[in-house]
C-alpha cells in the first residue's frame, strides 16, 4: 500500500483497552499491512528481565519500542517515558512507518497524545522526596487518594503501590504549576485513529485467569528466584503487582506449601482482574470522544477495524 511520505508524518495508530483483551496480536497484523512498528505504553515493560510476570510479547514479525529500558533497580519517570517515546515517533515517521501505540498504561500513552502533559516544568521538590522516604506506600496511597481520588481511582495494581510512582505524582498535584489535563489538547500536531478494545468483564476474567497459568508453566517462578540472585524486593521493578503478588510465597515460612502458591496465584489473578476493571473505566471515561470501541466478543470486529484502519490509513 502506497502512502506519499508528507502525509504519513504526523499519523498515529493507537490500540488500547484493558488488559488480555489482545491488543499486542493486533497491532502486530495491523503494523504488518501497514508498514508499522509497534510502540509500547505498557508501564511494566519496561524493566529489563521481567518478562514472563508482565505478559512481555517480542513479536519476531515487527519491532517493538519502548520495552526493556532500564533495570528493576532502576527509577522511570512518565516524564522521562514521554521524552523517549516522542523521539520514537518522530523517528519513525521519518522513516515513512506508521507509529502504532500498544498498551493499558493510560498516563504513559496520554503523555504522547495530549500536548497538555507536560511534567518537564515540574521539578523535584527534595524536602518533599526526602518526607517521602520515611512514608509507607499505604501513607502514600491514602496522600495521593486526597488530593486526586479521581486520578487514584485510575492508577492499575502495580502504579498503585509503586513508591516513587506515589511520590511523583503526589508531588506534581501539590504543585501550582501543573497543568490540568484537558480532552481538548489530545492529539494536538496529530493524526490520530484511537481503537480501544473493550470485552465483558467475566469474560476477560477467564482469559486473565488462563494467562496466569500460563505464565506459570513457562517458568515464572523460576524468573522470580533469577531476579531474586540480582535484586531486591524493595526494588522499583519488583513492586509490580505480579511479583508482588508471589512475594509472600517466597519469603513466607511456608514455601513449599502447594496451598500458600495457590493462594498467591489467587490473589495473583484477583490483582489482574481489578486491574482490568480499572483500565475498562478509564479508558471508556478518558476517551469516550477520542476512541472508537469494538467489543472482542462481537462477531467480525477485526473486519470492522480494519476497514476504518484502510480508510483513515490512505486519507491524504
Amino acid at each position: 500500500m502506497s502512502l506519499n511520505l508528507e502525509s504519513m508524518l504526523n499519523k498515529i495508530l493507537i490500540i488500547s483497552g484493558p488488559t488480555a483483551t489482545g491488543k499486542t496480536d493486533l497491532a502486530v497484523e495491523l503494523a504488518k499491512k501497514y508498514n508499522g512498528e509497534l510502540v509500547s505504553t505498557d508501564s511494566c515493560q519496561i524493566y529489563k528481565g521481567l518478562d514472563i510476570g508482565t505478559g512481555k510479547d517480542q513479536p519476531d514479525e515487527t519491532p517493538i519500542h519502548l520495552v526493556d529500558l532500564i533495570n528493576p533497580d532502576q527509577k522511570f519517570s512518565v516524564a522521562q517515558f514521554q521524552k523517549a517515546g516522542l523521539e520514537i515517533i518522530k523517528k519513525l515517521h521519518s522513516q515513512n512507518k506508521l507509529p502504532i501505540l500498544v498498551g493499558c498504561s493510560g498516563f504513559y500513552l496520554d503523555s504522547l497524545i495530549n500536548s497538555n502533559y507536560d511534567t518537564f516544568s515540574i521539578k523535584p521538590n527534595k524536602l518533599w522526596r526526602f518526607i517521602s522516604t520515611k512514608l509507607s506506600v499505604k501513607t502514600l496511597q491514602k496522600i495521593y487518594k486526597f488530593l486526586d481520588k479521581n486520578g487514584f481511582s485510575k492508577l492499575n495494581h502495580s502504579d498503585v503501590n509503586n513508591h516513587y510512582r506515589l511520590t511523583r505524582k503526589i508531588e506534581i498535584k501539590l504543585s501550582k504549576k501543573y497543568p490540568s489535563l484537558s480532552r481538548e489538547g489530545l492529539g494536538v500536531g496529530f493524526d490520530i485513529l484511537h481503537i480501544s478494545l473493550t470485552a465483558p468483564l467475566d469474560f476477560l476474567y477467564n482469559r486473565i485467569d488462563a494467562r496466569v497459568q500460563k505464565r506459570l508453566k513457562i517458568g515464572f517462578l523460576d524468573e522470580i528466584k533469577n531476579l531474586l540472585k540480582k535484586y531486591s524486593w524493595s526494588d522499583t521493578g519488583l513492586q509490580i503487582g505480579a511479583y508482588q503478588c508471589l512475594k509472600p510465597y517466597f519469603v513466607g515460612t511456608r514455601h513449599d506449601s502447594p496451598k500458600h502458591l495457590e493462594d498467591c496465584i489467587q490473589k495473583w489473578q484477583y490483582a489482574e482482574h481489578s486491574d482490568a476493571r480499572r483500565q475498562s473505566t478509564y479508558f471508556k471515561s478518558r476517551y469516550s470522544t477520542n476512541a472508537l470501541f469494538f467489543d472482542i466478543t462481537s462477531p467480525m470486529f477485526k473486519d470492522k477495524i480494519f476497514k476504518l484502519v484502510s480508510k483513515w490509513y490512505n486519507k491524504l
